[in-house]
């Protein structure tokens, strides 16, 4: 849930420091208390700070920069650490995964200034990135590691008579966060002065009523007090373009842009219902004279058909350790559950959680893209290109199904949030349609060489759950048999609809190769944490 401003124009400002041992408390961490520092002594508008120590972990990186901004509602993240060249040194990678657009002049300007002190400057990888959701943006800021350096980049350097021999990086963050809707920054001129162009309005800094910050915020009172004119407007910015298909527009991508007003729902019209108030009643010898006479009977003797479960097979974990969580995993077209039954233990071998596998097996059906062939499969297949048309009926069916397995794991005492939903390949397609209208948040779903099924419903059909779910997207960059395009497309317009999706391709062919294996298990363990 967003935080809320004590003020309309507070800065919501995240601070990550990013280091395996000082997370783990082997020494003081020095990155947050210098950032920190620095910012109280450069901004004197109001700020509003929010700190995470973290490991070098990609995942948790990722997560945690989705999370400030996201949930918390940041308008400007700083991270500091994880930079360098170093297999540990994930920060840009992490930073990039979340980013809708990359800001590379921060980064060429953080290494000019660096390269005045030392020439290994040129190893730093720092970036900066716009991360943007529908109605909140963030600027996020790699910087260096050492408290001097942060200062260093941040303010600009200086001749012994005061003169400005660069400029440091928070001289044009203000009007950065300017552009994306967020609050105006008034900066220490000693420190660092912020830089706006003079035909910019200024107004006074607005102080009220607390006001909402980031996603939900339904009116920006700072963005009303600082019209733009004409000339200098900036035009909206659209999300990351997505395909050139037309199931992949930009608008699907992002349906909440550019929307038109809902009209209001028409008032019933009284005197319709007025009439059906005054038809006489049938008395109940009427009634069962008419049934007798059209042979209708007045009780249905059959009971209604109930949803025919799946085959499945269990796996508990190996040694007879306690299950931590469950995962429900759906197989591809063409193969049945006996395919993975070694999956798990793969997984385990690779750090992944003690879980219990739930293995169902789909029914045989003639598939229309193979002549009418029949195999198990979760849905048809119209189309070998997996693109439109699509068995639409045949996916919301076996979503019941589906959901069905998930509803009873959860009467028997685990919770939503530690039943995990995945699949490979056709079995993919089918975890994300069902994990995305679940009533229920899961602890997250693992989609392996899948695809988007029925996007052009997906604005439609997701639940308040299915976007707080976590989803996990894999795809070979050789895929011969899902166009890996086609898939991330679909998770490009997922990612634009959830809170959290990490995407992920890998040098393979239509597979599962061991290092997808090590993030999956990174992605479990990271989601059954929080």
């Amino acid at each position: 849930m967003p935080v809320t401003r004590s003020t309309p124009n507070e800065l919501i400002l995240g601070l990550v420091s990013i280091s395996d041992r000082a997370s783990r408390g082997v020494y003081a961490d020095e990155g947050i208390p210098a950032l920190r520092s620095w910012c109280e002594r450069a901004i004197v508008s109001p700020v509003q700070f929010h700190e995470r120590l973290i490991a070098d972990d990609r995942f948790t990186i990722e997560e945690t920069l989705r999370e400030l901004v996201d949930r918390v509602g940041c308008d400007l993240v700083f991270t500091t650490g994880g930079t360098g060249p170093s297999r540990r040194d994930v920060t840009p990678e992490a930073t990039l995964a979340v980013a809708t657009r990359e800001m590379p002049g921060f980064g060429e300007q953080m290494r000019r200034i660096s390269l005045r002190f030392v020439p290994t400057a040129i190893l730093s990888r720092q970036v900066a990135v716009l991360r943007e959701i529908p109605d909140h943006a963030a600027l996020i800021v790699n910087l260096p590691g050492r408290p001097k350096s942060i200062a260093e980049t941040l303010e600009g350097l200086r001749d012994d008579s005061g003169e400005l021999l660069d400029s440091g990086l928070f001289a044009a963050i203000p009007y950065c966060i300017d552009l994306i809707g967020g609050p105006r920054i008034e900066t220490n001129p000693e420190v660092v002065a912020a830089f706006r162009p003079k035909s910019k309005p200024q107004h006074e800094p607005v102080i009220g009523e607390p006001q909402p910050s980031g996603p939900g915020e339904s009116a920006a009172p700072h963005a009303q007090a600082r019209p733009m004119p004409a000339a200098q407007a900036v035009p909206d910015e659209k999300p990351r373009p997505a395909a050139e298909t037309g199931a992949f527009s930009a608008a699907a991508l992002n349906p909440f842009k550019n929307e038109a007003p809902r009209q209001q729902p028409r008032p019933w019209h009284r005197p319709v219902i007025e009439e059906h108030r005054e038809r006489p009643r049938m008395s109940p010898e009427a009634i069962a004279r008419r049934s007798v006479q059209h042979g209708v009977p007045l009780v249905n003797s059959r009971p209604r058909n109930a949803i025919e479960p799946l085959e499945v097979i269990v796996k508990e974990p190996e040694n007879g350790v306690e299950p931590v969580c469950t995962v429900i995993w759906l197989h591809g077209m063409g193969v049945d559950a006996h395919d993975f039954e070694s999956f798990p233990r793969e997984l385990a071998a690779f750090g992944g959680p003690a879980a219990r596998f739930i293995l169902p097996n789909a029914p045989e059906i003639a598939i229309t893209a193979h002549n009418g062939y029949k195999t198990r499969a979760w849905y048809d297949v119209l189309n070998p290109t997996f693109t439109a048309p699509e068995d639409l009926q045949g996916l919301a069916r076996m979503h019941l199904r589906i959901t069905q397995i998930i509803n009873d794991v959860v009467s028997s005492g685990t919770l939503a949030e530690r039943i995990f939903i995945g699949g490979f390949s056709q079995g993919a397609a089918m975890a994300i349609y069902t994990a995305l209208r679940q009533a229920r948040t899961l602890a997250g779903c693992i989609a392996l060489s899948g695809y988007l099924p029925a996007p052009e419903l997906m604005a439609r059909d997701i639940t308040a759950a299915g976007r707080s779910t976590p989803f996990f997207m894999g795809h070979g960059s050789f895929d011969s048999i899902i166009n890996p395009l086609i898939a991330q497309k679909g998770s490009e317009m997922i990612e634009h609809s959830v809170d959290t999706l990490i995407w992920r391709e890998y040098n393979m062919e239509h597979e599962i190769c061991p290092e997808e294996l090590t993030h999956i298990a990174q992605f479990m363990n990271t989601a059954l944490q929080h």
